[in-house]
């Protein structure tokens, strides 16, 4: 008994949660985090709405001289919004054509 509770401990320290968003597409199908924004497409029905916009990214690095300098970078921020059941919205945030980030919250009148 007392082997089994080292062992499981001896788990739960060296082990890492893997957190990852998750969307129920109103189609059933299920998509996370990581997923391509072609991906998300065939697999999601059409959103109720969509808007893309840039987002500065501050990147740092270093210049020839040796000396560390930083500069802005734009990605492009997609945000595709579904109505799922009557009232509860669901916003999928892609980053540079990636699902980042899943937000559930909103509701519709």
């Amino acid at each position: 008994m007392k082997i089994v509770f080292v062992f499981c401990t001896i788990i739960l320290c060296f082990s890492t949660p893997a957190f990852a968003d998750n969307f129920r597409c109103p189609n059933g199908s299920i998509v996370s985090t990581g997923y391509s924004i072609s991906t998300v497409a065939g697999k999601c029905d059409t959103p109720a709405y969509t808007f893309k916009r840039e987002e500065p990214v501050i990147t740092e690095f270093v210049k020839e001289n040796g000396e560390p300098g930083t500069r802005t970078v734009y990605i492009e921020v997609q945000e595709w919004t579904y109505n799922q059941g009557s009232t509860l919205l669901h916003t999928l945030i892609f980053r540079n054509g990636s699902l980042s980030e899943v937000r559930t919250g909103g509701f519709v009148e």
